[in-house]
């Protein structure tokens, strides 16, 4: 049985990935995929799971620190050789929580043919996402060594118990937060979106001018939803429109930003300046759908690939 998807899981760290193979593998059938660790260390990655990376078919590339965008791109691009049919960008700090997770993401698919990725939710929320600016996450439920089959069908079915979500959060939590929730959201965070093949060969990859990690993923939800991306039109035809959505059908739970926000040797960092300019390439858009006054928005033709 060939692959169904290829993971990449750039790492600039190494106390995340070991354990984010280990669930990997646990969790989703070993014929399924192939995984291509971007060693982008320091010090060099390799042991028991490099081991069955290389075993299970998979590749692990060492280089230059040169951003998650710059990561992520190096193994796409093995991926799109090898010919699977979708490709996943992993953040080395997540972890598999049950078996099926990776069935369960891509029948998402087949509910609207629109849909060109998909991002499987995490039980830890960003609260910037309802009203907190102040790094402050919300747990629907906390996180566990072992999920039991009841703590998934919880999640899936988006009945949240208020009360109890409330007593583990001594933050006032937003009168906005869904705490009941149905199917999809219009949007993904990045932790581990997978791609039809397709959509990559129309969209392209990952803009490396994107450096040390951030504002990659809003470019490539731009060119997703975007009518005019990427041939340029001046009226909107919304049989062009795409959408890249966050699916109830499929849990996995996410440290969110551990491996990139805490503490890292700054001789990581040494090669190239950071950059995070999405205004200089969208046009800030009135709508959802990428829309400027109600004509398509237009983005900066070019999508840069760095050279080291």
């Amino acid at each position: 049985m060939s692959a169904l998807i290829t993971f990449t899981i750039p790492i600039i760290r190494l106390d995340f990935i070991d354990k984010c193979l280990e669930t990997l593998y646990k969790f989703t059938d070993p014929a399924k995929f192939r995984v291509i660790v971007v060693d982008q260390t320091l010090e060099g990655w390799g042991g028991v799971w490099a081991k069955k990376v290389l075993d299970h078919g998979g590749k692990i590339i060492s280089q230059k620190n040169g951003g998650f965008a710059y990561g992520a791109n190096t193994g796409l691009i093995y991926g799109l050789r090898w010919g699977t049919p979708y490709l996943g960008v992993m953040n080395d700090d997540l972890e598999m929580i049950y078996p099926t997770w990776l069935e369960d993401a891509l029948e998402e698919f087949k509910t609207d043919e629109r849909i060109m990725a998909i991002n499987p939710m995490c039980p830890k929320i960003a609260m910037w996402g309802y009203g907190h600016t102040k790094g402050e996450y919300l747990e629907i439920l906390p996180y566990k060594e072992n999920y039991t089959p009841q703590d998934i069908e919880y999640l899936k079915k988006g009945d949240y118990n208020e009360a109890e979500i409330k007593s583990r959060h001594p933050y006032e939590i937003s009168k906005t937060f869904p705490f009941t929730q149905r199917g999809v959201v219009d949007a993904f965070a990045g932790w581990l979106p997978i791609f039809k093949r397709e959509t990559l060969i129309q969209i392209g990859l990952y803009d490396e001018r994107f450096v040390w990690g951030g504002g990659e993923d809003y470019d490539m939800m731009g060119r997703i939803y975007s009518c005019a991306w990427p041939i340029e039109r001046e009226i909107c035809d919304p049989k062009f429109h795409g959408r890249a959505v966050s699916t109830m059908k499929s849990w996995v739970w996410h440290h969110w930003g551990k491996s990139k926000d805490e503490p890292n040797d700054p001789r990581l960092f040494e090669s190239r300046e950071s950059w995070n300019r999405l205004d200089l390439i969208w046009i800030p858009s009135s709508d959802p759908w990428g829309h400027t006054d109600g004509k398509p928005n237009k983005r900066d033709s070019k999508v840069y690939v760095h050279i080291s």
